[in-house]
């Protein structure tokens, strides 16, 4: 009778493995449950163990995956009894694999632990068991951040299944270290490995692992920037997946084609990529790979400007790796998030998140990821003219990346730093920073964010030296290498540098194309910031026509973009604008207080050429004012910051060619110090100029204020009429003695 029920037993077990290996699985579980109830009736507590192990197999692909750990723990239970630990600590393994899947990794630990403690207490242990659990370990503590516990475990593991002589699992367990090796940016010692473990997949025919080890190199090799290699990698994984139907490792093969893609500026074949592997990783319900992708498509979409969708994506990416407890993929993704929320104009968000990463990649000893952060909060600090700020941490950003070797980072970091010199007025120091940013840009062989913004930034310190030709050229290079490598935001930035050159020049309707095209462009990439700044050029633009009222509208226009994103720069460009145009409708109330505010923002900001122009136009309503004294202190004031700045540049040629700009100011400051019977020092003011820029620019400014002065008139009385004859016989007599 017994041996009848063992029959019946063994054939239901049967019956169950047979179901499941043809995938009907509802048979499969029933019959497994009913073999497991005839094996305990019979005492047979190890076969009971193992239907309950394969019901758990069953429920496990189902996705039942509670019912499916229960089922373990069952046969935990049912082993133990039998005195089986072998097998008691195969279910444990399977437990902690189903836990770590639901990011549950301090019971994921727990179960593997306990598979390690019946493994350990085999005679002789058991080395494949053990390999497998703390390979399972190393990737629990890699997923939680901790890279050098995770490199031991996977050193163990290498150990244990090398004395288990098997070549497969150990070459996996190589694999493993190699992308701590990558992490860790140990690019030779990672490379070999993953050729080491490609050998043994070839040698055993393992055409998974095949295609798992080309990807890793490709992986590699993309990290060290040698694209055309990594390209060829990921390339061959996609032709070896599709036909053995490999679809996650078709997917990491295209995730990476579509990085590759990105740095060489192909932006919609980097898009076409991730989206193929996007499919493929949620066809697979793969939420690694998902995350892995949704980050990837955020930068892409970043770049294209399309910040809402690519805001969208990045933050999916960030919420998968908070649900599976991925830490790396965390701080990366989110330093990707504070860039899209800079671009937005939320600076406040931005710095907050940007300080998260920054956390996070410490803690994880990520220096590139550390890097980007400081990067993007040096932006936000300049951006609020937290000037000082805003230098450390591009410099600290600069000290990881050379630590790193990364030159394109290095470069950007310079660039950056370049720029934060132009709107400081150290214009001798912004001309190092680019030309050591050229030199570190020059060897890269791939297209790199640095070359277009350094044209950018080199067109800036032009424009502000006063090199109108030379800064329009600067601008065009920086907007046919953006367009070149699809860089949309720094193509809209470049046409609003040459829109200003043009403002500079006078040539009023070909700057207010520029800045109209500008603000499409800015606004078609969400950029709140470059939209307020295009605005504001056009608001300079009326200024120049004296279309008063429109150039007000347009002023109050752009400082509602620089108030919500918080831009202290932009609100104090629009002040002194907003002052100009108010001055302008003869408001001098208004003028007057728009440059207190313009004046304030500028100290604060440490801007002294903005400082020094907002001075000049206060000068201009004490003049009006009749107040010649405090005009004359605004013009010191103003002179003072010039050439302050001037003495940054180390050559003569320079000097001349930015102090030229400054004629006016010059001529103003002589001929009020003339007005006020200051003869003397009028002369030593204006042939300091001369000596400098040259005699004509600013005789002309002081011949044309002449012939302003009237000398006759039925309103003027006899005593004002000499007066201004003899003030313009001075003025002629000081053009006259200037050399």
């Amino acid at each position: 009778m017994a041996t009848q029920e063992h029959v019946l037993a063994e054939k239901r077990l049967q019956e169950g493995i047979a179901a499941y290996n043809d995938g009907k699985m509802e048979i499969a579980a029933e019959a497994l449950i009913e073999a497991e109830k005839l094996f305990r009736e019979l005492g047979d507590l190890k076969r009971a163990g193992d239907c309950r192990s394969l019901l758990a197999d069953v429920q496990r692909e189902n996705n039942l995956i509670e019912q499916s750990i229960t089922s373990y723990q069952r046969a935990m239970k049912l082993y133990q009894e039998a005195g089986r630990p072998l097998n008691e600590a195969q279910a444990a393994l399977a437990i902690g694999h189903l836990e770590r899947q639901q990011s549950h990794l301090d019971r994921a630990q727990e179960a593997y632990e306990r598979a390690r403690e019946l493994y350990s207490s085999e005679k002789g242990n058991n080395a494949q068991g053990l390999g497998n659990v703390v390979l399972a370990l190393g990737h629990l503590e890699l997923q939680r951040g901790n890279i050098d516990r995770a490199t031991v475990l996977y050193q163990e593991a290498i150990s244990y299944f090398s004395n288990a002589q098997d070549s497969i699992n150990e070459a996996d367990a190589r694999r493993s270290l190699a992308d701590i090796l990558r992490l860790a940016r140990r690019f030779d010692e990672a490379a070999e490995a993953y050729r080491q473990a490609l050998e043994v997949y070839q040698e055993k025919r393992d055409v998974y692992g095949v295609v798992d080890a080309l990807s890793g190199l490709g992986r590699i090799y993309l990290d060290q920037r040698r694209l055309e290699e990594s390209a060829d990698y990921f390339g061959d994984a996609v032709e070896r997946s599709r036909p053995i139907e490999y679809e996650l490792g078709e997917a990491d093969g295209n995730l990476g084609l579509s990085e590759v893609a990105e740095l060489w500026g192909q932006v919609d074949q980097a898009l076409t990529s991730a989206q193929l592997a996007l499919q493929r990783y949620t066809d697979k319900g793969n939420a690694l790979g998902t995350a892995h992708t949704n980050r990837v498509l955020g930068e892409i979409n970043m770049r294209r400007g399309q910040l809402s969708y690519a805001n969208s994506t990045m933050e999916s990416a960030l919420r998968t790796y908070k649900a599976i407890a991925y830490r790396i993929g965390q701080a990366e993704t989110t330093a990707g998030l504070g860039d899209i929320q800079r671009r937005r104009g939320f600076l406040a968000t931005a710095l907050q998140t940007y300080n998260e990463a920054l956390n996070l990649a410490n803690k994880l000893q990520d220096e590139l990821v550390e890097s980007r952060a400081l990067l993007g909060m040096g932006e936000v600090y300049r951006q609020q003219g937290q000037t000082g700020q805003a230098a450390v941490c591009y410099r600290n950003a600069q000290d990881h990346m050379e630590q790193l070797g990364e030159r394109a980072g290095v470069a950007e970091a310079q660039v950056l730093l370049a720029q934060l010199a132009v709107f400081g007025g150290q214009l001798g120091e912004a001309t190092a920073y680019l030309s050591k940013a050229a030199s570190n840009i020059t060897p890269v062989i791939y297209p790199v964010k640095a070359s277009p913004l350094l044209s950018l930034v080199q067109g800036q310190l032009l424009l502000t030296q006063g090199d109108f030709v030379q800064a329009e050229e600067g601008f065009g290079a920086a907007y046919k290498q953006a367009e070149g490598q699809q860089e949309p935001q720094l193509a809209a930035e470049a046409l609003a540098g040459m829109a200003r050159v043009k403002l500079s020049q006078g040539e009023l309707d070909a700057a207010s194309t520029m800045f109209t095209e500008a603000r499409r462009r800015f606004q078609l990439l969400e950029s709140t910031d470059g939209e307020g700044a295009a605005v504001l050029g056009i608001a300079q633009v009326l200024i120049g026509q004296e279309r008063w009222d429109e150039a007000v509208q347009r002023c109050e226009e752009a400082l509602t973009r620089f108030n919500q994103s918080d831009n202290l720069i932009g609100q104090a460009d629009t002040m002194l604008s907003l002052g100009l145009a108010h001055r302008g409708d003869g408001t001098l109330e208004e003028a007057a207080t728009d440059f207190e505010q313009a004046l304030k923002l500028y100290q604060q900001q440490q801007q002294p050429l903005g400082e020094a122009d907002t001075r000049y136009e206060r000068a201009g309503i004490f003049l009006v004012q009749g107040n010649l004294a405090e005009a004359r202190e605004e013009f010191s004031r103003a002179i003072a910051l010039v050439e302050q700045v001037m003495r940054t540049m180390s050559i003569p040629q320079q000097w001349r060619t930015f102090l030229r700009q400054y004629a006016e100011l010059y001529a103003q400051q002589a001929i009020t110090l003339v007005r006020l019977q200051q003869d003397a020092q009028a002369l030593t003011q204006a042939q300091s100029f001369a000596d400098i820029a040259g005699r004509d620019a600013n005789a002309q400014q002081i011949k044309a204020y002449e012939e302003t002065v009237p000398a006759s008139g039925e309103e003027m009385t006899e005593d004002e009429i000499r007066e201004n004859k003899e003030l313009v016989k001075r003025l002629g007599q000081l053009r006259k003695r200037l050399r």
